[in-house]
Protein backbone atom coordinates (compact mmCIF):
# COMPACT_ATOMS: atom_id res chain seq x y z
CA UNK A 1 0.00 0.00 0.00
CA UNK A 2 1.46 3.34 -0.94
CA UNK A 3 0.86 6.46 1.11
CA UNK A 4 -0.12 9.87 -0.21
CA UNK A 5 1.79 12.94 0.95
CA UNK A 6 -0.73 13.75 3.72
CA UNK A 7 -0.40 10.21 5.09
CA UNK A 8 3.40 10.38 4.97
CA UNK A 9 3.41 13.64 6.95
CA UNK A 10 0.87 12.29 9.44
CA UNK A 11 2.90 9.10 9.99
CA UNK A 12 6.07 11.12 10.59
CA UNK A 13 4.37 13.47 13.08
CA UNK A 14 2.72 10.52 14.83
CA UNK A 15 6.20 9.07 15.42
CA UNK A 16 5.67 6.18 12.99
CA UNK A 17 8.93 7.10 11.30
CA UNK A 18 9.70 3.75 9.65
CA UNK A 19 6.55 4.05 7.52
CA UNK A 20 8.03 7.17 5.93
CA UNK A 21 11.50 5.83 5.07
CA UNK A 22 10.56 4.43 1.64
CA UNK A 23 9.35 7.90 0.59
CA UNK A 24 12.46 9.85 1.61
CA UNK A 25 14.63 11.19 -1.19
CA UNK A 26 18.33 10.33 -1.00
CA UNK A 27 19.19 14.04 -0.63
CA UNK A 28 16.47 14.85 1.93
CA UNK A 29 17.10 17.79 4.27
CA UNK A 30 15.63 18.09 7.77
CA UNK A 31 16.02 21.48 9.40
CA UNK A 32 15.19 21.27 13.09
CA UNK A 33 15.07 25.02 13.64
CA UNK A 34 17.36 26.25 16.40
CA UNK A 35 18.98 22.85 16.80
CA UNK A 36 20.48 21.28 13.68
CA UNK A 37 20.13 20.57 9.98
CA UNK A 38 20.44 17.01 8.75
CA UNK A 39 21.29 16.27 5.13
CA UNK A 40 20.86 12.90 3.46
CA UNK A 41 18.54 9.97 3.92
CA UNK A 42 20.90 8.11 6.26
CA UNK A 43 21.29 11.10 8.62
CA UNK A 44 17.53 11.67 8.77
CA UNK A 45 16.79 8.00 9.39
CA UNK A 46 19.46 7.88 12.14
CA UNK A 47 17.79 10.84 13.89
CA UNK A 48 14.37 9.22 13.53
CA UNK A 49 15.70 5.99 15.03
CA UNK A 50 17.20 7.91 17.98
CA UNK A 51 13.87 9.65 18.54
CA UNK A 52 12.03 6.32 18.34
CA UNK A 53 14.32 4.82 21.00
CA UNK A 54 13.62 7.77 23.32
CA UNK A 55 9.87 7.49 22.67
CA UNK A 56 9.99 3.85 23.81
CA UNK A 57 10.95 5.13 27.30
CA UNK A 58 8.02 7.54 27.74
CA UNK A 59 4.26 7.49 27.48
CA UNK A 60 3.14 9.78 24.65
CA UNK A 61 -0.25 11.40 24.15
CA UNK A 62 -0.73 13.35 20.94
CA UNK A 63 -3.18 16.12 21.81
CA UNK A 64 -3.29 17.93 18.47
CA UNK A 65 -2.61 16.88 14.90
CA UNK A 66 -3.97 19.21 12.22
CA UNK A 67 -2.91 18.71 8.62
CA UNK A 68 -2.90 21.44 5.98
CA UNK A 69 -2.18 20.59 2.35
CA UNK A 70 -1.06 22.87 -0.47
CA UNK A 71 0.07 21.25 -3.73
CA UNK A 72 3.51 19.77 -2.95
CA UNK A 73 3.63 20.88 0.69
CA UNK A 74 2.00 19.54 3.81
CA UNK A 75 1.99 21.46 7.09
CA UNK A 76 1.25 19.64 10.33
CA UNK A 77 0.42 21.53 13.51
CA UNK A 78 0.87 19.26 16.47
CA UNK A 79 1.09 19.01 20.22
CA UNK A 80 2.00 16.13 22.50
CA UNK A 81 2.48 15.32 26.15
CA UNK A 82 5.19 12.98 27.39
CA UNK A 83 5.40 11.20 30.72
CA UNK A 84 8.61 9.50 31.80
CA UNK A 85 9.11 6.58 34.17
CA UNK A 86 9.30 8.95 37.16
CA UNK A 87 5.91 10.44 36.19
CA UNK A 88 7.50 13.71 35.11
CA UNK A 89 5.52 15.29 32.29
CA UNK A 90 6.48 17.64 29.51
CA UNK A 91 4.60 19.13 26.59
CA UNK A 92 5.76 20.07 23.12
CA UNK A 93 3.97 22.12 20.48
CA UNK A 94 5.24 21.71 16.94
CA UNK A 95 4.84 22.79 13.36
CA UNK A 96 6.35 20.65 10.63
CA UNK A 97 6.51 21.64 6.98
CA UNK A 98 7.01 18.82 4.48
CA UNK A 99 8.12 19.47 0.89
CA UNK A 100 7.56 16.78 -1.75
CA UNK A 101 8.84 16.40 -5.30
CA UNK A 102 7.36 13.68 -7.50
CA UNK A 103 5.93 11.93 -4.43
CA UNK A 104 9.30 11.88 -2.64
CA UNK A 105 9.91 13.69 0.63
CA UNK A 106 12.74 16.13 -0.09
CA UNK A 107 12.66 18.54 2.86
CA UNK A 108 11.29 18.85 6.38
CA UNK A 109 11.38 22.01 8.48
CA UNK A 110 10.46 21.48 12.14
CA UNK A 111 9.65 24.09 14.75
CA UNK A 112 9.30 22.77 18.31
CA UNK A 113 8.46 24.64 21.49
CA UNK A 114 8.53 23.02 24.90
CA UNK A 115 5.65 24.27 26.98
Amino acid sequence: MSLNIDQIAEAFCSHRFAETYPYMADEIKWNIVGREELVGREAVIDQCNQSAKYLETVSTTITKLKIYHAETRVVVEGAAQFQDQENQTSSVASCDIFQFLDGRLVEITSYNVEE
